[in-house]
């Protein structure tokens, strides 16, 4: 009895030493083995009677069992180390262990690679990493290194070359390394984001350059020219907008087919820009159209004579595949010295100048005249209406349905200005917009607009209809006026609407000033009021600071959707604006949507909602109400 209270005894010391699942994990060792054989025999010598052999014994078999335990636990630590170093050095991402003095002291095959040195070489191991780095992005490499051995996580954009002088633009976060801070440096995981702004620069390129010739296309010419008339400062200086074609082009391509056609614009696209200046700026508007912006003292001579010096090149005969081709061209012209500075006015009067040159007989340059302008009186006596329609409230509002693409519901609505003239009946807004934007008239306008709209939307709240925002569309001129958030707070105020119900639509024009435009659009979100853009696609506005607006939608130009079905490159714009906005947390509106092959595709690019004739046209605002019961 004595011999056994002993052995429970001994058995109760060491049971929280020794557990039972332990016991089973380490059966199947040798060190196992061993120590389950020595306690064998340590009882039986205890039987035996020999006490100090057996405690002798006991401790060694316990030793033995701590080793098999240290080894187990080492092994799976290596095990998990293991893992880990082969997730880093099979990582894509570039990874790198820097020192507190900014030294690699490890880096993985990706890291390596974007560096220029083979996968799985050692030669940077010691290296000053900041030996990588651009000049410009030092002090920023230093300053986030500092904070990351502080203990701090930092991530910034820096610049690196490569060994071979390739620049790299790497997003890079920078972690610390140890739980104390300033002792251990640090470790860098780099994304490079250069692939991505060669697919920004891509889009870009698609959307305002000509695939063919790869000049700029109709879109940016617009864009420069308003640059380039807003840069006007000298009165002694002129610009002119000239526009030119091939005489029966068609006839060309119908003889030698269209393949040479196309060989013969791209050759025209290399006479164009060799015959202009620097300062000059060629496009290709559409077909065989070609625009040219022209800048010259206050001379419309010197522009003429620019004109037919372009005109002359393109006489000279062209060898295309061993077949030479004489042919001629007209033009058209306009200048800023006939009209105020405003894009699309000389454009248009260009384009009236080219069409009576083809009517003339062609092989002829004609700058415009006003008298050729039928519509010019009519544009007068439009401006001088538009005042008094202010006041007789002759202006009215329809209303076109926004809805959901997945479940059809209408989710909002665009509030659309219409003109009931007493005489001429209903005017489209393409007629009399330009106009109130050049008298200023539509400040006055865009003041009734927002009113009107946030009254009508109330009143249908105030009628228990499902509350749905409704968006209104701003004019640069109502934007940059003073104090403009304010008379936004004031209607909201006045006819009681919550601002989350009021979506306001700016043009991606407004961008060209993203500080002063950022100031404002915080300005309006600040109150719950959501902004979108319209007609995005059509402008130029820069991928790099869309991110920073506060803006909720992006509304897709109905110019791209229109022809989804039939042009690639339209579809590839509209798949990557939408991918881009949902990037940046941004919602997609198409306009424009007319037919069922179109609610598909944008259905299968996830576009969010839809606006245009396919749910419905511009309706009033009580069929807008029985739409909402219904």
């Amino acid at each position: 009895m004595t011999v056994l209270k002993k052995i429970d005894s001994t058995n109760r010391q060491h049971r929280e030493l020794i557990s039972v699942p332990v016991l089973i994990r380490l059966y199947k060792t040798a060190w196992m083995m061993s120590a389950i054989l020595l306690l064998g025999v340590a009882v039986s010598v205890f039987w035996l009677a020999d006490e100090k052999l057996a405690w002798a014994l006991f401790g060694t078999a316990m030793c033995m069992l701590v080793v098999a335990a240290t080894q187990q636990a080492m092994a799976a630590v290596r095990r998990r180390s293991s893992i880990a170093l082969t997730a880093v050095h099979h990582n894509p991402l570039p990874f790198l262990a820097l020192d507190k003095t900014g030294a690699i002291v490890q880096l993985n095959e990706a890291a390596a690679e974007a560096l220029g040195y083979e996968r799985h070489s050692h030669a940077l191991i010691g290296e000053q990493f900041e030996r990588y780095v651009d000049s410009r992005d030092l002090k920023s490499l230093e300053e986030n290194m500092r904070k990351a051995n502080e203990g701090q996580l930092e991530q910034t954009t820096i610049g690196v070359r490569s060994l071979t002088g390739t620049r790299i633009s790497w997003h890079a976060l920078f972690a610390p390394v140890g739980e104390q801070s300033g002792t251990n440096g640090c470790v860098l995981i780099a994304q490079d984001m250069s692939e991505r702004r060669r697919h920004d620069e891509r889009i870009k390129h698609m959307a305002f350059y000509d695939d063919m010739t790869g000049l700029p296309n109709r879109r940016l010419f617009v864009e420069r020219l308003g640059e380039m008339l807003a840069e006007v400062r000298d009165p002694d200086s002129l610009l002119a907008v000239c526009c030119l074609d091939i005489d029966h082009f068609k006839l060309i391509n119908a003889s030698y087919g269209h393949d040479l056609g196309d060989m013969l614009l791209l050759h025209m696209a290399d006479r164009l820009l060799r015959g202009c200046s620097d300062v000059d700026f060629v496009c290709r508007m559409d077909g065989d159209k070609f625009g040219v912006i022209l800048a010259a003292k206050n001379n419309e001579g010197q522009i003429e004579a620019a004109v037919l010096s372009l005109l002359s090149a393109l006489e000279e005969p062209f060898e295309l595949q061993g077949i030479p081709i004489q042919l001629t061209a007209s033009a058209g012209w306009s200048s800023s010295a006939q009209e105020p500075l405003y894009p699309d006015k000389l454009l248009r009067n260009a384009n009236l100048a080219l069409i009576k040159a083809k009517e003339n007989g062609r092989n002829e340059c004609l700058i415009y005249r006003e008298e050729w302008d039928e519509a010019s009186l009519e544009r007068l006596r439009l401006q001088h209406d538009l005042r008094r329609a202010v006041t007789n409230g002759e202006f009215m509002l329809l209303y076109q349905p926004q809805y959901d693409m997945n479940t059809g519901e209408i989710v909002g609505v665009e509030a659309l200005l219409r003109w009931h003239h007493p005489q001429r009946g209903l005017v489209q807004p393409s007629k009399f917009i330009p106009l109130a934007e050049e008298s200023g008239v539509i400040v006055q306008i865009g003041q009734w607009v927002l009113e009107e709209a946030c009254r009508q939307n109330k009143s249908w709240q105030d009628a228990g209809l499902a509350p749905i925002p409704v968006s209104v569309n701003l004019s640069m001129r109502q934007f940059w006026q003073p104090n403009f958030t304010a008379s936004v707070e004031a209607v909201l105020k006045k006819v009681g609407l919550e601002p989350r119900y009021l979506e306001l639509e700016i043009t991606e024009s407004m961008t060209m000033d993203p500080v002063k435009l950022t100031n404002s659009l915080n300005e309006l979100t600040a109150l719950g009021i959501s902004i979108s853009i319209d007609d995005f696609g059509t402008g130029y506005s820069s991928f790099h600071y869309l991110k920073h607006f506060p803006v909720d939608r992006l509304k897709i130009d109905r110019s791209f959707v229109s022809d989804i079905e039939q042009d690639p490159g339209d579809a590839e714009i509209v798949a990557a604006i939408i991918a881009m906005a949902h990037n940046l947390n941004m919602q997609v509106i198409a306009e424009g949507v007319e037919t069922a092959q179109q609610v598909q595709f944008l259905k299968m690019h996830l576009c969010d909602e839809m606006q245009g004739y396919y749910g419905s046209p511009p309706v009033t605002s009580e069929r807008i109400a029985e739409m909402l019961v219904a």
